[in-house]
């Protein structure tokens, strides 16, 4: 998948998860919790569809340092390596 595939498959569930979002607005640098507004609920919802929707598990103690919308790409790719090499 590209960047931009899951970007796009970000926006979905960024939808799902905080539906008042503007979807349209939201790019690599958007800031999930300032930009987008979501608390510390929705974030662990926005997390767990992620990890559903990629097949995928990323360590709770890194979400800490996810931030942006890039950030959260950056952990799916290595979530997804990870898995591929296990």
């Amino acid at each position: 998948m590209s960047d931009q595939e899951i970007l796009d498959e970000l926006l979905k569930i960024i939808h799902i998860c905080l539906p008042e979002t503007e979807t349209e607005h939201v790019n690599y640098d958007t800031v999930i919790n300032r930009d987008l507004g979501a608390d510390s609920m929705s974030f662990v919802m926005l997390m767990t569809k992620i990890e559903a929707r990629f097949d995928i598990r990323i360590p709770e103690d890194s979400w800490k340092e996810l931030s942006t919308v890039r950030d959260v790409i950056d952990a799916i790719r290595r979530a997804q390596k990870a898995s591929a090499n296990a």
